[in-house]
C-alpha cells in the first residue's frame, strides 16, 4: 500500500541512529480520510477497526521506505501511540489499538511486540477518528 503523503510542511519519518520516527498516520484513502468524526458519533466501530488497519499498513509502509533508504531492513517496532477520537463514554480505545498492534505482529512475528500507549482524544487532524505514530528499529542488511 502507497502510504499517504504529509499535507503539511514536515517530514513523514526520521531515521537517526537506525531509529525510525515516524509521523502520525491518518487512515488516507486515495490522499483522503474518507469517513471523518469521532468513533461512536459519526463513526462505528467497525468503521474505526477498518481505518486503524489502514493506519497500520500506510506506517508499515513509511518503514520500509526509510529500510530501503538506509540499506537496513526492519528490526522492531519500539513502541506505539494510538489516538482515538471519541467521547469520554467509550471504552473501547484499546480494543481498537488491537487492530495496529495485531498488524504489526503479523508483519514481524515476535519482532513487532512492542509496548503502547492508547489516548482518547476530542479532536485529531483532519478531523479523522484515529490515528497511529511510533517508533521502530533498522538493522544493516
Amino acid at each position: 500500500m502507497k502510504p499517504g503523503q504529509p499535507d503539511f510542511n514536515y517530514l513523514p519519518f526520521k531515521v537517526h541512529n537506525n531509529i525510525v520516527y515516524l509521523a502520525g498516520q491518518l487512515a488516507k484513502e486515495n490522499g483522503l480520510v474518507k469517513n471523518l468524526g469521532r468513533v461512536t458519533e459519526q463513526i462505528s466501530v467497525i468503521e474505526a477497526q477498518r481505518q486503524m488497519k489502514i493506519c497500520a499498513q500506510h506506517a508499515f509502509s513509511w518503514l520500509e521506505i526509510a529500510a530501503k533508504d538506509n540499506k537496513c531492513y526492519i528490526d522492531s517496532i519500539l513502541d506505539l501511540k494510538v489516538y482515538v477520537s471519541c467521547n469520554k463514554e467509550f471504552d473501547g480505545i484499546s480494543k481498537l489499538a488491537d487492530k495496529a498492534s495485531e498488524y504489526f505482529i503479523k508483519k514481524l512475528g515476535d519482532n513487532g511486540k512492542h509496548p503502547r500507549s492508547v489516548l482518547a482524544v476530542m479532536r485529531l487532524p483532519q478531523n479523522a477518528p484515529v490515528m497511529i505514530d511510533l517508533r521502530a528499529s533498522l538493522k544493516l542488511k
